[in-house]
C-alpha cells in the first residue's frame, strides 16, 4: 500500500469515528427546551403534521421573532422529519464542519494531512464554545453549527482563489455561489455580515487587477440579498424590543467583554498548544508556579462544591457592605451573576498562568513571524475579533456567539501547526510524545464523561416524557416530579436543564396540552 493511499484510508477512518461520536451523542440527547416550540407551527400550539406546516412555522417565525430563516426552516423540517433523522443530519454537518476546517487551514483540495484533520476533530472537541450547546442540542446546532458549515463551504473557493486555485469563469458556478450567498447571508447576524465583507473585499480586489470571475460578485450580491433578509426581518425589532429595554451602550460594551473573556476560557487548550510550541526558554519561577496550582486546587475543591468561597464571600458583601451604598435590584442581580462565574475564569487564570509559568519566560516572536502562512492566520485572528465586534449592537452576547470566531481561529492556528518547523516540534520526540499521550487522555476521558451524563440524562428525561403523556391522556392539569440528581457543572459538552426551566417547561405543556410542570425538593 503506497502512502498516499495509507493517509487516504488515515482520514477515511477519522471522518468516520467522529460521525459515529457525534451520531451517538446526538441520538442520547433527547427533545430540550426550545426543540418543543419548534416542534409546532410557530406561536400556534399545533404540531408539524405536513410539508407545509414548516413553511408556515418558519414565516410566521420570520414576521414575530428573527430573520434566520435558512436555519429555522431546518430546524423546524428535520424535528417533523423525526429525531433519527436530525441525528443522522447534525453528524453529518459537524463532520462537514471538520473538514471545511481542514480545507481552509489547507487551503488546497487534497486529503493527505490526516494528522491536521484529526487536529481539527480534537481542537473542535475542546475549544467551540459551550460544545453540547452548539453542536449536540437541536435547536442550538441548527443556529450555529448549521449556519456555520454553508458559510465555510461558501467562503472556500474566496480562499482557494487566492492561494492562485482557478475556477474559471462558468455561470452555472456563478449562479450556485449566488444561491449559497443567500443562505450564508441568512445565517447568524455577525457571521453574515462579516461573510459580506469577506466576499465583497476579495471581489474588488481581483476586480482592481482586473481578473475577477464572474462567481465572485456573483456570491457577493447574493449575500448582500441574504444579510437584506435576516436583518430587514420584522421579527428581529419585535425581539430587539423586547431585549434591549434599560439597555445602553455601556451594557453592550460590557457585553464585549464577557464574551471574549468567555471565549478565550474555551480556546485555553489552544493557548497552551501555542505556548507550548514557541517557549524558547524554561522558567525558575517555581514558587509562583506552587501557588498558582495550590490556588487552582483550592478553588477546583469550591468550584465544584457549591462555590463555598465566592458564595460567602457573595453573603458577606450583601450583607455586611452593599447596604451601606443602597444598590439597585438590578446591580445585585448582575453582581450576583458575575460571581457564580469567578471562580470558573479564576480557575482557568492560575492554571494558564502555571502552565505559562512552567514553560516559558518568553516568545520566540521572531520564528512565529517567518512560518508559512502567518499573515493568512493572522488576517483571520483579526477577523475573529471584528466578527465579536459586530456582537455590540446584540442586547445580549452569549459565550455560544462566538461560535463562528472560534472556528476562524481554529482555522488560524491549523495554518500555523501545518507549517514545517511546527509539525516537526510536535510530531517526533519527547514533545510529541506528551503531546499525543495528553490529547488521547484529555478526549478520552471528557467523551467518556459526556456519553455516559448524556446516556443518564436520556433515561431520566424518557421518563419523564412518559408521565407527561400518560398525565395528558388522564386530563390531569398539573404533574410535579423530584429534581434530576445528575449535576453537570463543569462538562461543556452536555446541555440540558431540568423540567422547571421556564423554556422547556412551557414548550413541553403546550406540546403534549397539559397546564403545568413542577419540580419540588424531596421533603427530608
Amino acid at each position: 500500500m503506497n502512502e498516499k493511499i495509507s493517509k487516504q484510508i488515515q482520514m477515511a477512518a477519522i471522518l468516520l469515528i467522529i460521525f459515529a461520536v457525534m451520531f451517538e451523542l446526538n441520538n442520547l440527547m433527547p427533545l430540550h427546551r426550545d426543540d418543543y416550540d419548534y416542534s409546532m407551527i410557530w406561536k400556534t400550539g399545533e404540531h408539524l403534521n405536513a410539508f407545509s406546516d414548516v413553511f408556515e412555522s418558519t414565516w410566521r417565525h420570520y414576521l414575530l421573532h428573527g430573520g434566520r430563516a435558512f436555519t429555522v426552516f431546518c430546524l423546524s423540517l428535520f424535528l417533523w422529519l423525526g429525531k433519527f433523522a436530525f441525528d443522522v443530519a447534525n453528524a453529518l454537518f459537524f463532520t462537514a464542519l471538520i473538514v471545511l476546517i481542514y480545507l481552509h487551514a489547507r487551503r488546497e483540495i487534497k486529503f493527505d494531512e490526516p494528522k491536521i484533520l484529526a487536529a481539527a476533530g480534537l481542537l473542535a472537541w475542546l475549544c467551540l464554545p459551550h460544545f453540547g450547546e452548539v453542536a449536540i442540542w437541536k435547536s442550538g446546532s441548527t443556529v450555529y453549527l448549521w449556519s456555520a458549515v454553508p458559510v465555510a463551504l461558501f467562503l472556500l473557493p474566496y480562499n482557494l482563489i487566492l492561494k492562485n486555485n482557478n475556477f474559471g469563469n462558468s455561470k452555472i458556478f456563478a449562479v450556485g455561489m449566488f444561491l449559497l450567498g443567500i443562505i450564508a447571508g441568512c445565517s447568524v447576524e455577525n457571521l453574515a455580515i462579516t461573510t459580506l465583507i469577506i466576499s465583497g473585499a476579495i471581489s474588488f480586489y481581483f476586480k482592481k487587477k482586473n481578473s475577477a470571475p464572474l462567481w465572485t460578485f456573483a456570491g457577493m450580491f447574493g449575500t448582500l440579498i441574504g444579510v437584506i433578509i435576516l436583518l430587514a426581518a420584522p421579527g428581529n425589532f419585535v425581539r430587539y424590543d423586547d431585549q434591549n429595554a434599560g439597555k445602553g451602550i455601556l451594557m453592550h460594551i460590557g457585553n464585549q467583554f464577557a464574551g471574549n473573556a468567555e471565549m478565550c476560557l474555551f480556546l485555553l487548550p489552544l493557548i497552551l498548544l501555542m505556548i507550548c510550541i514557541f517557549s524558547n526558554k524554561k522558567s525558575d519561577k517555581k514558587t509562583f508556579t506552587a501557588v498558582m496550582f495550590a490556588l487552582a486546587a483550592i478553588f477546583t475543591v469550591s468550584y465544584f462544591n457549591d462555590s463555598f468561597i465566592t458564595r460567602n464571600f457573595h453573603n458577606f458583601l450583601v450583607e455586611s457592605v452593599f447596604p451601606n451604598f443602597n444598590p439597585s435590584v438590578k446591580f445585585l442581580e448582575r453582581f450576583k451573576n458575575f460571581m457564580e462565574k469567578s471562580e470558573e475564569f479564576i480557575i482557568y487564570a492560575t492554571l494558564l498562568a502555571a502552565f505559562y509559568s512552567i514553560i516559558k519566560k518568553e516568545i520566540d516572536t521572531k520564528n512565529i513571524i517567518r512560518l508559512k502562512d502567518f499573515r493568512y492566520s493572522l488576517i483571520l485572528y483579526a477577523l475573529a475579533i471584528f466578527n465579536n465586534f459586530v456582537m455590540i449592537a446584540a442586547p445580549t452576547f452569549p459565550a455560544r456567539a462566538t461560535f463562528s470566531s472560534v472556528v476562524m481561529i481554529l482555522i488560524a492556528s491549523l495554518a500555523i501547526l501545518r507549517s514545517p518547523q511546527v509539525d516537526r516540534k510536535i510530531s517526533y520526540g519527547k514533545f510529541g510524545q506528551h503531546l499525543k499521550i495528553s490529547a488521547i487522555v484529555i478526549s478520552g476521558f471528557t467523551l467518556i464523561a459526556a456519553l455516559v451524563i448524556t446516556s443518564d440524562i436520556r433515561r431520566e428525561n424518557d421518563l419523564r416524557v412518559e408521565a407527561v403523556k400518560l398525565a395528558a391522556e388522564k386530563n390531569e392539569s398539573v404533574i410535579t416530579f423530584l429534581p434530576i440528581e445528575i449535576k453537570n457543572r463543569a462538562l461543556r459538552h452536555v446541555f440540558f436543564a431540568d423540567f422547571d426551566n421556564n423554556v422547556t417547561k412551557e414548550g413541553l405543556c403546550e406540546y403534549y396540552g397539559i397546564k403545568d410542570i413542577k419540580v419540588v425538593e424531596p421533603r427530608k
